[in-house]
């Protein structure tokens, strides 16, 4: 079993992967609303944790996603 260290690690490349290869997507589509890419992605996350965790923490994951969400979205707002 992995260290709660070695699982961020992990967790930190797998996010800059997504990153790199979602900007590099977009970016060779500069015509896709965001909105298209945003729902992709977010259904390739609901699909790949259901099967993986099934649907309570898939939903327990969600809540704890919307929180952030207003959090991330009060940083924003406060700022400008």
């Amino acid at each position: 079993m992995k260290t709660a260290e070695e699982l961020r690690r992990v967790s930190e490349v797998l996010r800059l992967q997504c990153v790199d290869t979602v900007t590099k997507f977009v970016y060779k589509h500069p015509d896709l609303p965001a909105q298209a890419v945003m729902i992709s992605l977010g259904e390739l996350l609901i699909q790949f944790s259901v099967s993986q965790v099934g649907k309570a923490d898939t939903l327990n994951l969600l809540a704890a996603l919307q929180e952030t969400v207003h959090h991330f979205g009060d940083r924003l707002v406060s700022q400008h």
